[in-house]
């Protein structure tokens, strides 16, 4: 650790996230000064944190690099690690964690084929769209239930007749107002 550690400057840290950006030549070093300067003005704790999100982020391949900074980054900013063998260790279970998870994706292409629940051949990443879709299908369902019970037996004909086009009179129309206007925050709570 302590020898990682010694060859990590923040500059590598400022040409890291410089490098992000799509500028080149006497642009691109001034941006590295710039972010070299807000880097040491920072608390040591956010220091520490950057500089092991730059170590663990060196361990992942190149296309997940940015995202994993920027998990390993937070995950140390919210621990408040003080210590550099704290923020060390946290930063390497996150890392190992993620090899773990970044293996067994690697298993499972979406291009795969798997039989589906009628022992069709189907792609898994067309079952995952079709389970996801089904989800959210039956998340608006109980989210519209929900809310339907949370409304009064007064208000129900109206919106009832509001969702089949037909017209409101005019006392209709001022119940709807009034109730929302005095209880309708209930439907906000009622989709929690």
């Amino acid at each position: 650790m302590s020898t990682q550690l010694k060859d990590i400057t923040y500059r590598h840290v400022a040409i890291m996230l410089s490098s992000a950006l799509p500028i080149e030549g006497e642009e691109f070093r001034e941006r590295v000064e710039a972010n070299l300067e807000a880097i040491k003005a920072l608390p040591a704790e956010q220091k520490t944190a950057l500089k092991m999100a730059y170590i663990f982020s060196r361990k992942v391949p190149s296309q997940e690099r940015k995202d994993f900074f920027q998990d390993i980054a937070l995950a140390l900013f919210k621990a408040h690690a003080r210590d550099d063998k704290l923020a060390y260790a946290i930063a390497r279970c996150d890392w190992r964690d993620w090899w773990k998870k970044y293996k067994i994706r690697q298993h499972y292409s979406l291009d795969s084929v798997i039989e589906d629940e009628d022992g069709n051949p189907a792609t898994l990443g067309e079952l995952i769209i079709g389970e996801a879709e089904f989800e959210l299908k039956m998340d608006g369902k109980l989210d519209a239930e929900r809310i339907w019970n949370k409304l009064p037996d007064n208000i129900k004909p109206i919106i009832r007749s509001r969702l089949i086009g037909q017209a409101l009179t005019g006392a209709q129309r001022v119940a709807l107002h009034r109730w929302i206007g005095t209880s309708g925050y209930q439907l906000l709570l009622a989709s929690v």
